[in-house]
């Protein structure tokens, strides 16, 4: 029969390979300095056995048996430090008197989470490379107004696979990929959809470089700017860099957000993508608000056509640059999250269209654990949880030309047809306005079921010619399969 301490270095390369892909970050203070390894087993009388019973009663830890903290088994103290490493991973999940038994706990083990964060470094180093995916399909319907099209056949169902990969290049650099295909029902033919991939992630990140926290170039979502106002869920090439003043964060961008229409051909400006450049302070005014504000520079123009497919929701104006300001704020207000936000844009080259527009939006959410961004660049829920539930309601009001086009954050939300005069999928943020409502749910430890409606309406309609400002109501459905 297997010794106790055999069994405990056996199980010490499981231990640290399942926190590295847990998540827990390796533990570091003077602690890891001490010499005295401690294999002991913890007394059946310790106080540690009801703190961590409290804490699986709350749902911070789990995959135990119901009797492994009653004292009926031994454990050790790597096995309490194993455990106590997993309930630091939910510690933002915890209430306030949770969060004591956690710190007490780390405190308790301090040591043996140290030589675990040290294995895990180890591990990590001879395995730098981690692979997930996500596979989503989705049921969308619509009723437009405004010379719209309904969805018809497999219009209506599509698919979308997406596999990421990362891992660590060293210390202090980082790399990110991720592949996507995307399809409609029925369209497996000769060319089949679906078929062609690409990456709409490809990104190195460097952290402690050039006087900087930190460094990222390459291709990635833009979230560099705003609570979500500018954001783009697809892959923009572009350099982030962030640098903490205390409390205060700065980040700056610069980044092509759409593609030249030349681009490709070799002629004329082939090539230069039109970017948008960004500067923006953010911090914290107290546990419970944040804020953000800063300044934008685009190169994006904004064009229209008498029919309402330009790149404005108008059929008449253009301008050919812009820049403005945004400020907005994201408080916890109990059990929910208020975000708000104020962009202003003054248009440059510009005729037939009012050159100074503004735009807000606001959402009240329960997605209070989730990065404080408006729902689309986030999840509401947490999809390793069975049956956590979330929702987010949400109203925008956006004049024509406050954000670039390419770079709205509520585009590619709504459900119509990319051709469609007025298509709230691709001028979801622009001389627009309405509601947004979404619920998700983890119905399954790793699959997520999304509904979504939205309620939308042109702001000004003197500049499209319309007869009605309704632009209908979209709605969408989804399931998501994470791993």
């Amino acid at each position: 029969m297997m010794s106790k301490k055999g069994k405990v270095l056996l199980a010490m390369p499981l231990v640290a390979l399942s926190l590295s892909f847990s998540g827990v970050l390796p533990v570091t203070s003077h602690v890891q300095a001490a010499t005295v390894q401690s294999f002991s087993d913890v007394p059946a009388g310790h106080w540690a056995y009801a703190a961590v019973a409290k804490l699986a009663k709350a749902g911070l830890v789990d995959g135990y048996g119901d009797n492994s903290f009653q004292g009926d088994r031994t454990m050790s103290r790597y096995e309490f430090a194993f455990i106590v490493a997993k309930a630091m991973d939910k510690f933002e999940k915890a209430d306030e008197d949770n969060k004591q038994v956690i710190d007490k706990l780390s405190a308790e083990f301090a040591a043996e989470l140290n030589r675990l964060g040290a294995r895990v470094a180890k591990v990590e180093a001879k395995t730098n490379t981690w692979v997930s995916g996500e596979t989503r399909f989705r049921y969308m319907g619509n009723s437009p107004k405004a010379g719209g099209t309904s969805l018809r056949g497999s219009d209506r169902f599509d698919f979308r696979q997406r596999v990421k990969f990362q891992g660590t290049i060293n210390d202090d650099v980082s790399w990110t990929a991720r592949i996507i295909a995307t399809g409609k029902a029925g369209n497996y033919n000769n060319n089949p959809d679906g078929s062609n991939a690409a990456f709409d992630m490809l990104a190195v990140t460097a952290k402690n470089v050039f006087g900087l926290d930190k460094v990222r170039i390459g291709r990635f979502p833009y979230d560099s700017y705003t609570y979500g106002l500018f954001s783009k869920a697809l892959g923009v090439d572009g350099v982030r860099v962030d640098k903490s003043f205390g409390n205060v964060v700065f980040t700056g961008s610069v980044n092509n957000v759409k593609s030249n229409t030349n681009q490709g051909n070799g002629l004329g400006d082939s090539g230069d993508a039109n970017t948008v450049t960004t500067a923006q302070l953010s911090g914290r005014a107290g546990s419970n608000l944040g804020w953000k504000a800063g300044y934008f520079w685009s190169e994006v123009p904004g064009t229209s056509t008498s029919t309402g497919t330009g790149s404005l929701n108008t059929n008449i104006g253009f301008f050919k640059q812009s820049q403005g300001w945004n400020a907005g704020f994201d408080a916890k207000l109990g059990d929910c999250l208020l975000i708000g936000e104020y962009v202003s844009t003054s248009l440059k080259g510009v005729e037939n269209l009012p050159s100074s527009p503004k735009g807000w939006a606001v959402e009240l959410t329960s997605a209070t654990k989730q990065p404080p961004i408006f729902y689309g660049a986030k999840y509401l829920v947490d999809y390793k949880k069975k049956g956590d539930f979330g929702w987010s309601v949400s109203y925008r009001s956006i004049d024509a030309g406050v954000v670039p086009n390419g770079a709205g954050g509520f585009d590619a939300q709504a459900v119509s047809y990319a051709t469609d005069p007025y298509s709230t999928v691709l001028k979801g943020t622009d001389n627009i306005k309405g509601f947004f409502v979404a619920f998700q749910n983890t119905i399954s430890k790793n699959v997520v079921w999304t509904i979504e409606g939205q309620d939308l309406k042109i702001k000004n309609r003197e500049l499209t010619g319309l007869s009605s400002n309704d632009l209908g109501k979209t709605y969408m459905t989804r399931l998501e399969f994470f791993y």
